[in-house]
C-alpha cells in the first residue's frame, strides 16, 4: 500500500475549488495566483478551519475526530487535515458522508491485501478513484442508487459518478432531496427548527450534516 497520503486521490491543494468556496468571504484571495494560493491556505487557512479541497470536511473532521481536536490544541497539527495526513486516513472519516469504518465492514473484497494490490492509500481513497464508479456506497445516508434519481439535472454534471455529483453539486442539495432511505429532509426540517436555524445562519450546510453532527438514538 502507498506509505505516503500525497498518493490518494484526496491530498492535493484545489485552487479553483478554494476560490469558489471561500472568495465571497475574502475578496483577496481571488487575486492570488494558484501557486500563492495554496500557500496561503497553509500558513493561514489550514489553521483557520479551511479544507483544501472538496474531498475533506475541516470541520466536520475536527468536529468528529476528538484526537485531531487534541493535536490541534497541543500544537502538535495546524490542522484536522493535516493530522488526516499524517496517519488519521487510516481510521478516521474524511467527510460526513464517508465512514472509512463502514466502507471497509460493508465491502470485505477491499482488504488492506487488495487495497495495496491496487495502489490504494486507504479506504476514502479507493471509494473516490474506483468504488463510486461501481455505485459503492460510503455511508449508511448515502445511497448512489437513490441519489441518482433524486438529483437534479444539470447537464455539466450528468456525467459525473454519484458521490462526485453530489460533492460538485450545491452544499444544500440535500435539504431538498433524499439520498437513502434512511432519511427525509422534509421531515427532520418539520422535527427540528433548530436545524433550519443552524443552516439559515451558516452553521450548517443542511440539515442532514446538523442530523449527523448532532444524532443520539434517544432523541427520536
Amino acid at each position: 500500500m502507498p506509505s505516503k497520503a500525497s498518493e490518494a486521490l484526496w491530498y492535493p491543494f484545489d485552487a479553483n475549488w478554494y476560490r469558489a468556496e471561500y472568495g465571497a468571504i475574502m475578496d483577496a484571495l481571488l487575486s492570488f495566483s494558484d501557486h500563492e494560493l495554496e500557500q496561503w491556505y497553509k500558513v493561514e487557512g489550514a489553521s483557520s478551519g479551511h479544507s483544501p479541497n472538496r474531498y475533506f470536511n475541516e470541520e466536520w473532521y475536527r468536529v468528529n475526530c476528538s484526537e485531531a481536536a487534541e493535536a490541534i490544541t497541543n500544537g502538535t497539527c495546524v490542522s484536522g487535515f493535516e493530522h488526516y495526513c499524517n496517519g488519521g486516513y487510516k481510521s478516521f472519516s474524511p467527510h460526513y458522508l464517508f465512514s472509512e469504518r463502514y466502507y471497509l465492514q460493508r465491502y470485505p473484497d477491499i482488504s488492506e491485501q487488495n487495497l495495496q494490490a491496487g495502489g490504494f492509500v486507504n479506504g476514502y481513497d479507493h471509494f473516490l478513484r474506483s468504488g463510486d464508479k461501481e455505485k459503492r456506497s460510503g455511508h449508511l445516508f448515502f445511497d448512489p442508487n437513490v441519489y441518482m434519481q433524486n438529483r437534479p439535472t444539470d447537464p455539466n454534471l450528468n456525467s459525473l459518478t454519484p458521490f462526485m455529483n453530489l460533492l460538485h453539486s450545491a452544499h444544500t442539495l440535500p435539504n431538498s432531496i433524499t439520498l437513502s432511505d434512511h432519511f427525509n429532509p422534509a421531515w427532520y426540517r418539520a422535527l427540528s427548527p433548530d436545524a433550519v436555524m443552524a443552516v439559515e445562519y451558516g452553521f450548517a450546510p443542511n440539515v442532514l450534516y446538523h442530523f449527523l453532527s448532532t444524532f443520539t438514538p434517544d432523541r427520536f
